[in-house]
């Protein structure tokens, strides 16, 4: 999609900022960097709406929906999920945000939100590495998935929920908003939880033509040109939760939503009303909660758990991830391009599963060296990250070996992805799937200095990731990129 989008019959262009550090990446940045923030991967509707326990989870999600395009029957999608409830922030992967005011009566929340509606010619295929057939309806149309930024007041009685939420595109990419008010009551028993709701949502005209609107230059013999005007939907659903062994959380959400008339008479819709199913499973961490003063352990503000600094710098290649972990170590393929990062930890857990393994959360910026193939640009990424150092020789030289798992956000898409999906036919994109692999020793250790013993020197593998373009969140992009770096990360205990 060019960097111009026109709507249709009004003559009017809307403009998408082109500066080097955006408006999405300060957003993402503020995200990445001290995690900030809320309710849902769209609607999984996993958490629970008064949960303020301060915990980090990591889980999946797998959703199933009837899809409202034509030449569609419907969609999967799967992918990794992070929450964090919070008394004044939480996380939920695609939206973050903070309780402004929360009380027994009131709540109102300034949040970030991802929103996903997008699609392109491998939404649909993305498993197959197929590409839609030339008289398909959508063929040649892309729409984007946007970060959109708004305020949500809740009114809270024994009735339930009562909420009105406005919301904003701060993404530059369909320019409009939208209103929704929801009623939603949770009623519990024991470990489970059922929460019916009730939605209804005005589209901005901008929003409601971008996606599903036709432009003029999209025109073809079975694809009339529509402008869409400001529309409305409505939602029904029920979502189901339950927790076993205090740390393990299920839930369901079962939902349908209705078009009105403006959306469903485009030539690209062919559904009036539409149902899905999400499906969540999240491992909520048995977290440490050392107070850094007197006082409660809080996060944010009273931490004292262990934390750690990583620099690192290390070189692109074109060498898969699985081949990097069985030794195959080299800098082939990358263009000369480079990386650097500067990457900051904090212990959440002393064990995963009841494994001895470490739980940590790291956030982290890296700068990429493009070496004159393109600007060179900004990164950030967030992950959690496990960690295992009780290997039978660490009493003398400390040895761990770590894995993480994350979001990774680039200002612009590395070159070395780029070329991949110009040689596949496939999409890129700049939210993608992280995961690191990294093993180090211990330079006290090693030279037997006491006073370095927290300091470790290490290699790791700093891999993005479409996930075999499972995942609508990452614009169904298969493929990725890998960078092999040397680094030391210094231990605060």
């Amino acid at each position: 999609m060019s960097d111009v989008t026109s709507k249709v019959g009004t003559g009017r262009l809307l403009s998408r900022p082109s500066a080097l550090l955006s408006v999405k990446v300060l957003v993402w940045s503020i995200f990445l960097a001290f995690i900030g923030p809320a309710h849902g991967f769209n609607d999984t509707r996993q958490l629970d709406p008064e949960d303020r326990s301060g915990n980090w989870s990591l889980g999946f999600a797998y959703t199933w929906q009837d899809s409202l395009y034509a030449g569609e029957s419907y969609r999967t999608d799967f992918m990794p999920t992070f929450t964090y409830t919070g008394k004044r922030f939480f996380l939920d992967t695609t939206d973050f945000g903070w309780h402004a005011i929360d009380n027994g009566r009131w709540q109102l929340d300034i949040f970030g939100s991802y929103f996903i509606q997008g699609y392109n010619d491998h939404t649909f295929f993305s498993d197959t590495g197929e590409v839609r057939d030339d008289n398909d309806p959508l063929k040649g149309m892309e729409r984007k998935n946007a970060l959109e930024g708004g305020i949500e007041l809740t009114r809270k009685t024994s009735l339930g929920r009562f909420g009105v939420q406005l919301r904003h595109d701060v993404d530059g990419v369909h320019n409009g908003g939208e209103v929704r008010a929801q009623w939603a009551k949770v009623f519990r028993d024991g470990p489970w939880q059922w929460e019916p709701w009730i939605e209804y949502r005005r589209l901005s005209s901008e929003k409601s033509d971008y996606y599903f609107g036709v432009r003029e230059d999209e025109v073809t013999d079975t694809r009339p040109a529509y402008s869409v005007d400001a529309a409305d939907t409505w939602g029904i659903g029920i979502a189901t939760r339950y927790t076993a062994w205090k740390q393990h959380h299920f839930a369901a959400n079962l939902a349908y939503r209705n078009y009105s008339d403006t959306i469903t008479d485009s030539p690209i819709v062919t559904e009036h009303g539409v149902a899905s199913v999400n499906l969540t499973y999240r491992y909520e961490l048995d977290q440490l909660r050392i107070p850094r003063d007197a006082g409660d352990f809080n996060f944010f503000g009273n931490n004292g758990n262990p934390t750690s600094l990583r620099v690192a710098y290390g070189c692109t290649t074109e060498t898969k991830f699985n081949e990097i972990l069985r030794g195959n170590i080299n800098c082939d393929g990358g263009g000369g391009t480079r990386l650097g990062s500067v990457f900051a930890g904090r212990k959440l857990s002393d064990d995963v599963f009841t494994l001895p393994i470490e739980a940590w959360l790291i956030g982290g910026v890296a700068w990429r060296d493009e070496n004159g193939l393109q600007d060179n640009f900004l990164e950030g990424v967030l992950a959690f990250k496990a960690i295992y150092r009780r290997f039978p020789w660490s009493d003398k030289v400390e040895t761990r070996l770590g894995f993480a798992e994350g979001l990774s956000y680039a200002d612009s898409v590395p070159a070395i992805e780029k070329e991949k999906a110009e040689e596949k036919d496939r999409r890129t994109s700049h939210l993608i799937n992280y995961l690191e692999f990294s093993l180090d020793v211990s330079v006290g250790d090693v030279f037997r200095k006491e006073n370095l013993e927290n300091l470790f020197f290490g290699f790791y593998v700093h891999h993005r990731s479409g996930i075999f373009a499972s995942a609508n969140l990452y614009g169904n992009v298969y493929g990725g990129s890998n960078v092999n770096a040397l680094y030391l990360e210094w231990e605060f205990p």
